[in-house]
């Protein structure tokens, strides 16, 4: 079937309720290991009891600052890591208990790119090559056959079947990430994980990636993890918003909600370090400072993770975590005792 005849979702329209990536209770940790007989010292607690969705044809977007556990959530999802606890299913298979051949015949519905363009393309195989090598792992057609889908994909994402034989140096950070994403949707994958899929690239190249990833979205209705931590540019892309700190998940709801009205401190706080892209309203917003350094995942505070460095911190926050629920009408879960809703906005720079 070509690459483009699959139905595609307009964003707006009636949204698709089954799920094609359900995380529930994800949990894991890290042993720390020291002196010569290497025994157990401690534990990195990176992801906590991290429950999402993401529903065909939709974006779920992880943001954070860097430490809080978005790409070991990714990574335990594709299972590079063997998560602690929590369950992972995909398309309604539960990925704990299957083997490594069974996870690997599963992966062709879930494929990763990644953030390092210049790192992630293997600099001695020519873009052909390249892109067709996912169909030879998993033995789909022929020689021809593949050939014919690796020009399909340049084409789809922009770049020409007249590059097959060029290789990675010779195209610029734009150009090797579009390689990425055309190797990754080789297979006809239904979820794609990006993981801070623009972040190495300049903001205008950062524009056109964003936008061919938007485009190809609605034409193939492929569902996006987005993992990123530049909010202007996830809110260009987003259906929903889960925003991470600290290993946890603090805030979570459709992206007007969380951009327009975020009820969590530190949701508060990362939207008012978004620049305006207008000039005549820059400096007009009131910028929220968090003090203090991120808390050791090794030591984590008690009570709420996010207590150390909130403004809004009581006794209680010290003695009882926060669940994630609905505390403020007409917004999103927040794991707060005092959420309240701020009018910080985005607006998208691309």
């Amino acid at each position: 079937m070509p690459l483009l005849a699959r139905a595609g979702r307009i964003r707006g329209g009636k949204p698709v309720t089954n799920a094609v990536l359900t995380v529930d209770g994800l949990v894991k940790h890290f042993p720390i290991r020291s002196g010569v007989l290497q025994r157990q010292t401690g534990t990195v607690q990176a992801v906590n009891n991290v429950s999402f969705e993401v529903n065909h044809g939709e974006t779920l977007s992880l943001v954070g600052e860097s430490g809080c556990g978005k790409s070991t959530v990714a990574k335990s999802i594709m299972r590079f890591h063997q998560p602690t606890a929590g369950r992972v299913l995909l398309n309604g298979t539960d990925l704990a208990g299957l083997s490594a051949r069974e996870i690997r015949t599963l992966r062709k519905q879930v494929q990763f790119v990644f953030q390092d363009p210049y790192a992630s393309l293997p600099a001695r195989m020519p873009v052909g090559e390249i892109i067709a090598e996912p169909l030879e792992i998993h033995r789909i057609g022929n020689r021809r056959v593949r050939k014919e889908r690796v020009r399909e994909l340049l084409e789809v994402v922009g770049l020409g079947a007249e590059v097959l034989n060029r290789y990675p140096h010779q195209f610029s950070g734009g150009q090797r990430q579009r390689v990425g994403i055309a190797r990754a949707l080789a297979l006809e994958p239904t979820l794609l994980i990006l993981d801070e899929p623009v972040s190495a690239l300049d903001v205008s190249i950062q524009a056109q990636v964003v936008n061919l990833l938007d485009r190809l979205q609605r034409e193939l209705s492929v569902a996006y993890l987005f993992i990123s931590h530049d909010l202007a540019v996830v809110r260009h892309l987003t259906h929903r918003v889960a925003v991470m700190y600290l290993g946890h998940i603090v805030e979570y709801g459709d992206a007007d909600e969380v951009f327009n009205r975020p009820t969590h401190p530190y949701t508060q706080a990362l939207l008012s370090a978004v620049p305006n892209p207008d000039p005549h309203l820059r400096g007009r917003g009131h910028r929220i400072v968090l003090h203090g350094d991120l808390p050791n995942p090794s030591d984590p505070p008690s009570g709420c993770p996010f207590r150390t460095r909130c403004w809004k911190a009581q006794e209680r926050c010290e003695t009882e975590r926060p669940r994630l629920e609905q505390r403020v009408a007409d917004s999103g879960s927040s794991a707060c005792h005092f959420a309240e809703p701020s009018t910080h906005s985005v607006s998208s720079r691309t």
